[in-house]
């Protein structure tokens, strides 16, 4: 860190400068069973302060440093009355060096999410939630760099992607000091990408590499400590080649999508040390079509073929998540309804394994089908109603067999300048024994042109219990960059209204928590 300071400061002796800042200020009270507390949770009675320090620096028309500080009241009950806040008393939150010229641009970052890769289509095997290394912010610090439209050789147009960074958990080696080895991961993703034919064709490659240093195992695991995964994607997009649109009779293709990805990967030391693994299936490939018009029927359709040993652990979707070793379709209709604002969806989703990895259910095929009719009416009213039924098995001890799960979901908002409505209700698992009933109300008004409020109330029952949460928040904007609120209840327990999974699902043990909060922001 201390370099990255030394090499922005450096680079400020004589630059355009601009600071920017931001503070919070938030004050609580909320009932701890049956007793009032002042403060947050565990802070002791104490106001919880944030502050933020942003400065940009230009000191070419080509270059740009930019550096984040912050600072956070962190007092708990935890620490000894010798050391009453926790270390350090400050972060250097982020920054960046930017460096640009006519066809390139590349950043030296420090604990910053610079990892976005919007055109890998499919896979996204590069999942910048998780390769962040989020703490209190990202941890994640390296190089980023970017080109396009070079020409290299006879190849014309080509554009690509470098990153090469550490995901900020490097440690040493314990033991003998003579045997000290780095542990943490190092990662590099590289892309390359290329349109063609009136950009009508899109083709594209990545490598990515993950190399860690694992100090619980044997050195000589040392070697074969990385993930490799090679990609190649393809899309073509038939738009504009014919002069009055790519259609025949109802069939429209004009603004259709056709795309494929393939991925193969490279995990030697999980082989290695797996008794069920092998070098064989390390393959993911997947090929969607989208926008295919057919008179007043929209249909999209995908396949995914992911191979049991396939692995990318720049991802959680091929870590974490387990979605290898899996066959799926996905089939679906939109249909709009000629002189109506009426919007009927249908879709059919069919998964299975390619082979058997758990006991029960054999390679447990399941299938999801969902509907949904989604109507504008007159004076800004709207209605949805949604079914979903899946059909698949059922691992759980009260079950442990191939089951069926229906869900019903109904919607009805309105919104106009002044305020906007939402009044939803949801069966979850009807005609089931893990039967759950929601009802969810939330509105946003606007009492005057600072004054807004907001308020929503979520109610479960099920055969044996109910429970309910309420968040309500009133903003009012005093002018000058700042912000006063006022709040009630905890906004998560109903983010999502009926769809609060965490809190409607059945025997959530969540619980209103009763909390007042006020705080205020202040921007400079």
């Amino acid at each position: 860190m201390s370099v990255f300071l030394v090499s922005i400061c450096l680079s400020n002796a004589f630059a355009v400068s601009k600071f920017e800042g931001y503070y919070e200020i938030e004050a609580s009270l909320q009932r701890m069973e049956r007793h009032w507390q002042f403060g947050p949770p565990d802070a002791e009675g104490m106001p919880r302060h944030y502050m933020e320090l942003k400065y940009f620096s230009y000191p070419q028309n080509n270059m740009e440093s930019f550096f984040k500080f912050r600072v956070e009241s962190n007092r708990d009950e935890y620490l000894t009355p010798e050391i009453e806040y926790k270390n350090p008393l400050y972060i250097g939150a982020e920054g960046h060096l930017k460096f640009k010229g006519d066809k390139w641009e590349t950043y030296l970052f420090y604990r910053q999410n610079r990892f976005w890769i919007p055109d890998e289509p499919l896979l996204n095997l590069v999942d910048q939630d998780k390769i962040k290394n989020d703490n209190w912010g990202p941890q994640s610090s390296g190089i980023r760099a970017d080109f396009w439209n070079i020409d290299l050789w006879k190849v014309k147009g080509l554009g690509g992607t470098f990153i090469y960074f550490d995901d900020g958990s490097t440690f040493n080696w314990t033991g003998n000091p003579k045997d000290q080895i780095a542990d943490g991961t190092d990662n590099l993703i590289m892309r390359l990408r290329k349109k063609s034919f009136g950009d009508r064709i899109e083709m594209g490659t990545m490598f990515l590499r993950k190399d860690w240093t694992n100090t619980s195992v044997p050195k000589h695991y040392l070697g074969s400590s990385y993930n490799n995964v090679y990609s190649f994607d393809l899309a073509f997009y038939p738009r504009n080649i014919v002069r009055t649109g790519l259609s025949l009779g109802p069939l429209n293709l004009e603004n259709s999508s056709w795309i494929t990805e393939y991925a193969v990967s490279k995990d030697p030391f999980q082989i290695e040390t797996s008794e069920i693994r092998s070098n064989e299936n390390k393959f993911a490939f997947s090929t969607e079509v989208r926008n295919v018009r057919i008179s007043n029927l929209i249909l999209h359709a995908w396949y995914n073929n992911f191979g049991e040993n396939f692995r990318d652990y720049l991802s959680r979707r091929f870590d974490e998540e387990r979605n290898f070793n899996r066959k799926q379709y996905h089939i679906e209709g939109i249909f709009l309804v000629p002189k109506k604002a009426i919007t009927a969806t249908v879709s059919y989703d069919f998964y299975k394994k390619r082979i058997i990895d758990e006991e029960g259910g054999k390679l447990r095929p399941s299938y999801n089908l969902y509907s949904e009719l989604y109507i504008e009416f007159i004076k800004g009213f709207k209605g949805k109603i949604g079914y979903n039924r899946w059909h698949g098995f059922d691992a759980s001890g009260e079950v442990f067999d191939f089951y069926t799960y229906p869900n019903l979901f109904v919607e009805l908002s309105v919104e106009n300048k002044l305020a906007k409505v939402r009044i939803q209700a949801r069966m979850r698992d009807f005609g089931t024994f893990r039967e759950v009933v929601a009802y969810g109300y939330d509105m946003e008004f606007n009492a005057t042109g600072k004054l807004k409020g907001y308020f929503r109330i979520l109610n479960v029952n099920e055969e044996t219990e109910a429970r309910a949460t309420v968040f309500a928040q009133i903003r009012y904007d005093t002018g000058y960059g700042a912000e006063f609120f006022v709040e009630y209840g905890d906004p998560w327990q109903s983010e999502f209204l009926v769809n609060t999974d965490h809190f409607v699902n059945e025997y959530s043990q969540d619980r209103i928590t009763h909390r007042i909060k006020a705080f205020m922001k202040i921007y400079f």
